[in-house]
């Protein structure tokens, strides 16, 4: 026997259905939105914990001029090695590497001549063929001097200022960058370099005007175990800058000079160096970002 429904039976049935689906709707939209809320939350620091890595490494190598035959050998030496560093080690492809030296550097096989003219089209090369999600590494090793505020980075012909420099590698869109400054006067370039996702690296301060020699330790300490002081099995920046500042120190302690080269590392973006990155903990400056930047893992 089949029992007739009155519609008002089934009015009421279809109304508790579509209450109880627009109950767990509302419930599922109420999760979504506290998971945003949560995300949003999230302190910065938090979710970019571990840098995006990047796609492909160019780097830029350039030695200037050098009048001192004893100083031009190890310049020639230091950049022998970051070349090889850079396509041995690091891994960066041969045409994404480019070497500009003096014309009686002893590297100059397969390089230019550093003068303003090649180092600004190499720059402008960089430019074109760099994405923001690659690195690009510039390393200057050689002599400069300063007049009238500005660091001229000494070059076959015509010099170059550090705002020129600035002005040229803010051109490129890599949203990583490493600079290193290995001569006098370093440190009054970096303010001008400086920025966010770029660590920027100079051999002394911006008071400091003698020759350095920060690049015979920093090099070779970028593959060197001991410079891996938290047994990772990898060296950071950091470690790498860490290691090359203490053996400096040693250097003028056992010759009992006085020390005329203090390294600086700026790595947060707001132009001011520190000259002991490796209390970034304790200071609150800079030294983080570099300790997580890795050119080569053993």
């Amino acid at each position: 026997m089949r029992v007739p429904i009155s519609p008002s039976f089934c009015k009421m049935g279809f109304l508790k259905v579509a209450t109880t689906n627009m109950k767990r709707i509302i419930i599922v939209s109420l999760l979504i939105l506290a998971g945003e809320s949560a995300v949003a939350d999230t302190p910065s620091a938090e979710r970019s914990r571990k840098p995006e890595e990047s796609k492909n490494t160019y780097a830029l190598i350039v030695s200037g001029i050098n009048k001192d035959p004893e100083e031009r050998l190890a310049k020639d030496k230091a950049v022998m090695n970051l070349r090889r560093f850079f396509l041995s080690n690091a891994k960066v492809e041969s045409n994404r590497l480019s070497v500009l030296v003096d014309n009686n550097s002893s590297v100059s096989e397969g390089s230019r001549v550093s003068t303003a003219e090649n180092l600004k089209e190499a720059i402008k090369e960089f430019t074109v063929t760099i994405k923001p999600v690659d690195r690009f590494i510039f390393y200057y090793v050689g002599q400069a001097n300063v007049v009238t505020n500005k660091l001229r980075f000494n070059l076959p012909g015509e010099d170059i200022t550090h705002e020129q420099l600035g002005e040229w590698i803010n051109e490129i869109k890599a949203s990583s960058m490493l600079i290193v400054l290995d001569c006098p006067g370093a440190g009054l370039a970096i303010k001008t370099v400086a920025g966010q996702g770029r660590i920027v690296i100079g051999s002394c301060t911006s008071e400091q005007h003698y020759s350095t020699q920060f690049s015979e330790y920093f090099v070779p300490a970028l593959v060197d175990s001991k410079s891996d002081t938290d047994g990772d099995g990898k060296v950071s920046l950091l470690e790498a800058f860490t290691f090359a500042s203490k053996r400096l120190d040693d250097l003028y302690r056992r010759q009992q000079l006085l020390k005329t080269e203090t390294p600086v590392l700026e790595d947060n973006g707001d132009g001011l160096p520190s000259q002991q990155p490796w209390r970034y903990k304790r200071d609150e400056t800079d030294g983080l970002a570099a300790s997580m930047v890795f050119l080569w893992n053993k």
